[in-house]
């Protein structure tokens, strides 16, 4: 964006935009639940995919997850959608058998929840040198990126920019231009615009998943929610069929 020059610290902006993202809350066994926004494990983990950093990779904690802090805008919340899925075979138990060993086919129904055509703002602090190097694996990743779930592709390049031109993550939650994800979305602007943000003082809590745990375990992180009067739209190219 362009204006005066500032010696803010650097901004990382991502935008998360896709027809089906899943951002799992406390999923575990045969059901995949999702939250309302991304969580800030998820996003840890898409910068590590993009990275090269495998699911087990101390660097998730150490290098991500403790320097950086996030705070998310939701610019269209779409819809949270249930999918069921079949498994058939035969399948081990927690007890060490097998069902199905007699022969009789099993099915299992596991079930799967879907945020279904939103998008979401993501804004980033942290070491400028850190951000900087995710930039660069956004723009170039080492493995796909994906909104959670390797069936939820990205329709658009996550990497929004790096700006110095904001105080805090705040000041580009409440000012950054809100982007319209569909000519659909776009008739319908909104007042308002719900934000999440990381803060160790939150009065909130937020499920999230522990980076740490070598298996799926969650834990909680503080956060502010609050909103924002929408802020100037960027040009889009909708155009009038009046």
């Amino acid at each position: 964006m362009g204006g005066l020059m500032t010696d803010y610290p650097p901004i990382l902006i991502l935008r998360l935009e896709g027809p089906m993202q899943s951002w799992g809350l406390k999923a575990k066994w045969d059901i995949r639940d999702t939250g309302e926004e991304p969580s800030k494990s998820g996003i840890v983990g898409l910068i590590g995919c993009a990275m090269g950093y495998s699911r087990n990779d101390p660097r998730l904690v150490e290098e991500l997850d403790k320097n950086l802090r996030i705070g998310i805008r939701i610019e269209n919340p779409g819809e949270i959608s249930k999918d069921f899925h079949t498994i058939n075979g035969v399948l081990p138990t927690a007890e060490g058998k097998f069902k199905g060993s007699d022969g009789e086919p099993t099915t299992i129904i596991s079930i799967r929840e879907y945020i279904e055509d939103a998008s979401f703002l993501v804004a980033i602090e942290g070491p400028g040198q850190l951000l900087y190097k995710i930039r660069d694996a956004m723009e170039d990743p080492r493995w796909p990126i994906y909104l959670g779930r390797k069936s939820c592709p990205p329709t658009r390049p996550i990497f929004e920019t790096i700006t110095q031109d904001y105080g805090s993550i705040d000041d580009v939650l409440a000012k950054y231009p809100w982007s319209s994800y569909t000519c659909e979305v776009r008739e319908k602007y909104p007042e308002e615009l719900k934000c999440i943000v990381e803060d160790h003082n939150g009065p909130y809590m937020r499920t999230d998943r522990v980076q740490k745990s070598p298996v799926r375990m969650y834990g909680i992180r503080n956060v502010r929610i609050f909103k924002i009067k929408a802020p100037i739209m960027k040009e889009d190219t909708c155009t009038s069929l009046d």
